[in-house]
């Protein structure tokens, strides 16, 4: 998991060094709201959450990159001077689809064993996190910014 993540790091630098962007710069850019709120519910689980929780709250991430991923590469693979080849390669992975499974892997060991309590709360993060991952990709799309 802290693989992935250095991973992920490093290409999100790799590529805004192609976009002339520093680190620096690139930590110093304001987030956009939706960014900004979906980062703060995955932080506020990790920092009072469970460790099932905090799985929970990460996997819809996992889990869609990985599909777009596999989905973009199969049905149209990016030639190596593609503009998002890097990306395309990282997603679709399988190194990378394994770590969703893991996580799946791993909270389904857990499922047996969890009351109806901490499953509802199981599922309401897992339904956050879904909703913000889809935000995240209209955000994106619409190039969202903060209206005042």
């Amino acid at each position: 998991l802290l693989n992935t993540l250095l991973v992920e790091a490093e290409l999100h630098r790799r590529y805004g060094e192609r976009f002339g962007l520093t680190a620096g710069e690139m930590a110093a850019t304001r987030m956009a709201p939706t960014n900004y709120a979906y980062t703060r519910h995955l932080l506020f689980i990790a920092a009072t959450g469970t460790l099932p929780e905090l799985l929970t709250a990460i996997l819809p991430c996992a889990w869609i990159y990985a599909e777009v991923g596999r989905y973009l590469v199969g049905n149209t693979p990016p030639t190596p001077d593609h503009p998002f080849a890097d990306w395309l390669a990282t997603y679709a992975s399988p190194d990378f689809d394994a770590v969703g499974k893991w996580i799946r892997e791993r909270l389904d060991a857990r499922a047996g064993s969890v009351g109806p309590e901490e499953e509802a709360r199981l599922h309401e993060i897992f339904l956050i996190s879904t909703r913000y991952e889809w935000l995240f990709w209209e955000m994106a799309w619409r190039l969202e910014e903060w209206p005042v």
